[in-house]
């Protein structure tokens, strides 16, 4: 099931995203780099906040939440993490699909992102392209991520 976010959510998000990395990203990133990116078990303050400033819509089933997509009004994906027992169920395209039905309902036409080595094959398999590599640190830690655009089909100018 999916359905739209509350503020309700946001320590089961949290727990999604912590799985995800931690688990669900070790065939692209180390046990160092994981831990970067998660490292600690609590929400930081800025968490829900985060949330709260986008459209989130999370997936669930009958064990809880399975994952979670945000988009905000510039048309950037900030987050987008699914529980690795989701991974493979459709799940993600289902997330994704609610995220470009309200960026369509916006009229947005560019998306972008920054994603991670697990997420690239999956946007760029719905027609995201790789605007640059790049290297970020977190705690001393060096993680491979990769700026990315979606741009929305434009019509056929030509055809009468």
């Amino acid at each position: 099931m999916i359905r739209r976010w509350t503020r309700d959510d946001a320590v089961e998000c949290y727990d999604v995203y912590l799985e995800a990395v931690r688990n669900g990203a070790s065939e692209h990133y180390n046990r160092a780099q994981r831990l970067a990116w998660a490292p600690s078990d609590e929400p930081p303050e800025s968490w829900s906040a985060r949330l709260e400033v986008a459209r989130v819509w999370v997936s669930e089933d009958a064990q809880g939440m399975t994952g979670f997509i945000s988009l905000d009004d510039e048309g950037y994906l900030d987050l987008f993490f699914v529980a690795p027992r989701a991974r493979g169920d459709g799940t993600a395209a289902s997330l994704y699909a609610e995220l470009l039905a309200e960026a369509e309902a916006q009229g947005l036409k560019t998306l972008r992102t920054h994603a991670s080595l697990y997420l690239r094959p999956f946007l760029e398999k719905r027609g995201w392209t790789v605007v640059q590599s790049e290297e970020v640190e977190r705690s001393g830690v060096t993680l491979r991520r990769f700026e990315m655009t979606w741009r929305a089909a434009q019509p056929d100018s030509q055809a009468s």
